[in-house]
């Protein structure tokens, strides 16, 4: 990659680097954009039905549902703190 472009990059960035870091940067960016290069080709999806991929966004979150009983882990929760009263853990006042 060429100096100038990395040096108007680090400007807009506001990162200070000196000839150099420049250089070792310059170096790094032909593997990288190669890497990048790679997995494009692997994730161009033009060739795929619409069904398979989408734009739009899709909710892939699972329903809240409560798997344990209530109170089951209570007595081992309170038991690991430090100070308890009521049945709550105790801490200390903030405000």
């Amino acid at each position: 990659m060429d100096l100038e472009i990395i040096k108007k990059l680090a400007t807009m960035a506001r990162v200070e680097m000196d000839e150099t870091e420049m250089k070792e940067i310059g170096d790094s960016f032909g593997p990288i954009l190669a890497y990048v290069g790679q997995i494009q080709e692997v994730s161009d999806t033009s060739d795929r039905p619409y069904e398979e991929v989408s734009d739009e966004p899709i909710n892939i979150m699972r329903e809240d549902i409560v798997t344990n009983k209530s109170g089951e882990y209570t007595e081992k929760i309170l038991g690991q703190a430090p100070e308890t009263e009521n049945g709550f853990l105790k801490v200390k006042q903030i405000l």
